[in-house]
C-alpha cells in the first residue's frame, strides 16, 4: 500500500527573501474555471437587478464561476441550500446579485464578497419560489367622494389586489422555532402557523415590499410581519432584502 503511491517528500528549507506572489495568480485562477470541471465550474449570467434583465434590451453578463459544497454545517439555509461560489475579477460581483447557473438554476449572493488574491468569494443560495407581492387596493376618489381614474400603471391580479412585486425569484424556509398556533377554516381546533423566513434581491421594485402585503405559497397566502434591511448597502443600491411571513388567517389545510 506504502508503494501505491509517490509523494514528494517533505522540505524544511525556507523560502528566500527574494520571494514573490507568481505573477500568473489571477490568470491562472481564470484558466481553472476555463476547463470543463464536472459538478465545479459552471457558466452564470450575472444579474445586478432582476427586472433590468427582463427588459427588451437587457445585454446579459456571462461568467465563468467555481460552485462548491459547504460541508460543515446541516440546515436547509447553510448547507442544503447554499453554496461557495467564487469568480475572477473580470465582472465585479455584490451581495444581493443574481447568479442563473448553465442549467436554469437560480441562486442568490447572500455573503458579503471577500476579496482573494485571485478571486472574488461569496456564498449562493438557491432560489426556490417565484413570489408576487400584493396589496389592497384602494380606489382613488377626488375632493367629492367620488372615484376618480386610478393611476395607469397600477396592476390588479385577479381578486382585485394591487401587484407590488410580480414573480420576483425569492428563498423561503419555514423557521425552525417554536411554533404559534391559530385556527383554520373548515375544520375544528388550531393549527401550527410557522413563521416563515424569505429572502430576495434589494432592487428598485423589492424595495417597494411592505409590512402587510402578501405573497401566495403554495395554497396558501403569507402576510409580511417584518422587513428587515440590515443586510442592505448603506447607500441603499444592493443587498440582500429579508421578510418574516406568517399565514394569513381563515385559509385551508392540507389534507391528511
Amino acid at each position: 500500500m506504502q508503494e501505491a503511491f509517490q509523494p514528494i517528500p517533505a522540505s524544511k528549507k525556507r523560502s528566500g527573501r527574494d520571494f514573490r506572489p507568481p505573477p500568473t495568480l489571477e490568470d491562472d485562477f481564470r484558466r481553472l474555471l476555463n476547463h470543463d470541471i464536472p459538478h465545479t465550474n459552471y457558466t452564470f449570467e450575472l444579474i445586478h437587478d432582476w427586472y433590468e434583465s427582463l427588459k427588451e434590451d437587457y445585454e446579459p453578463t456571462f461568467i465563468r464561476a467555481q460552485q462548491t459544497p459547504i460541508e460543515w454545517k446541516s440546515k436547509i439555509g447553510n448547507s442544503d441550500m447554499s453554496t461557495n461560489f467564487k469568480t475572477t475579477y473580470d465582472e465585479l460581483i455584490y451581495k444581493g446579485d443574481i447568479a442563473v447557473r448553465e442549467d436554469g438554476t437560480i441562486y442568490l449572493m447572500t455573503w458579503n464578497v471577500t476579496c482573494h488574491p485571485n478571486n472574488q468569494a461569496t456564498q449562493i443560495l438557491e432560489c426556490n419560489d417565484f413570489l408576487t407581492f400584493v396589496r389592497e387596493h384602494k380606489p382613488k376618489t377626488d375632493k367629492f367622494g367620488f372615484a376618480a381614474e386610478d393611476d395607469p400603471n397600477i396592476k390588479l391580479d385577479e381578486n382585485g389586489m394591487e401587484i407590488i412585486v410580480e414573480d420576483m425569484p425569492c428563498s423561503h424556509s419555514e423557521y425552525a422555532g417554536r411554533p404559534d398556533y391559530s385556527a383554520s377554516q373548515g375544520v375544528a381546533g388550531l393549527t401550527p402557523d410557522h413563521l416563515i423566513t424569505c429572502v430576495t434581491q434589494w432592487n428598485d421594485e423589492t424595495r417597494k415590499i411592505q409590512i402587510g402585503d402578501q405573497c401566495k405559497i403554495g395554497n396558501y397566502m403569507y402576510r409580511v410581519i417584518s422587513v428587515y434591511t440590515a443586510e442592505v448597502s448603506m447607500d441603499k443600491t444592493y443587498g440582500v432584502y429579508s421578510m418574516h411571513l406568517r399565514r394569513v388567517a381563515g385559509g385551508g389545510i392540507a389534507d391528511g
